[in-house]
């Protein structure tokens, strides 16, 4: 078991840190940078600058797994780290900062910045360790679905309910969140299956509702900060049982 899932443990090439880490450096601050901006200039809740940013580093991750696989989505998320990292650092002063510490997670801002990164980064490796390329649907599953339902929810969620949390936060999430969780999740499944892992137009679409709906249930039910971590095992593990069963 430790062999199979050691050899989908592909290091990084110098290449790949030559090319790869600049240009995860130079997206992550214009990001960063333009959500902020996006944030004042529309006074946009965090609610939409937090997912815009996380929507986009996650799409980018995905696409950079298509073409350069696991080594070259390892050194953006390193990328990436350092300009959270940075960014925590600076706090206020920081315009990403203030585009993704939410005012409801005070005092501990910081820690829900920093957590659900550490949570994205573990959720990649499990998912590529033990799933190989299905981690493409948790990162498609995670940065799409999970990042429509709350700028949703904030828009239009009326019915609310309580979601686990760390730390004693109180946190809420509403059952349109979730519905948009699951639509953006079924959305982007379906491209991504269609376009990559090639079957008959029935078989897709029943494996994109499939993924959708463990999106949804996963999100729903995950601690407050941890569902970048679990949204993303658990749908590269169901794609895999699903893909796996068809071959």
């Amino acid at each position: 078991m430790i062999s199979t899932i050691w050899s989908h443990w592909h290091f990084p090439s110098f290449s790949h840190w030559v090319v790869v880490f600049p240009l995860g450096l130079l997206l992550g601050i214009s990001i960063g940078w333009g959500t902020g901006i996006l944030k004042h200039k529309w006074n946009l809740p965090v609610g939409y600058s937090r997912k815009i940013f996380h929507f986009a580093i996650f799409t980018l991750a995905g696409l950079l797994g298509l073409v350069g696989g696991f080594p070259a989505v390892q050194v953006f998320g390193t990328a990436i780290g350092v300009v959270v990292v940075y960014a925590v650092w600076q706090g206020e002063s920081s315009k990403l900062y203030q585009a993704v510490a939410r005012p409801s997670d005070a005092p501990y801002e910081r820690f829900y910045i920093l957590v659900p990164f550490l949570m994205t980064a573990l959720g990649g490796m499990v998912s590529n360790l033990c799933f190989g390329e299905m981690a493409l649907i948790g990162y498609i599953t995670t940065g799409w679905g999970d990042a429509v339902g709350e700028p949703a929810g904030t828009r239009w969620g009326k019915h609310k309910y309580r979601a686990p949390s760390l730390r004693g936060v109180i946190t809420y999430r509403s059952w349109e969140g979730s519905l948009a969780v699951f639509l953006a999740s079924l959305v982007g499944c379906v491209v991504l299956l269609s376009s990559t892992f090639p079957a008959p137009l029935g078989w897709t679409l029943t494996a994109a509702t499939l993924l959708a709906l463990c999106t949804t249930l996963v999100e729903a039910l995950t601690f407050h900060s941890m569902d970048n971590l679990t949204i993303q095992v658990a749908t590269s593990a169901l794609g895999y049982l699903l893909l796996k069963g068809w071959g």
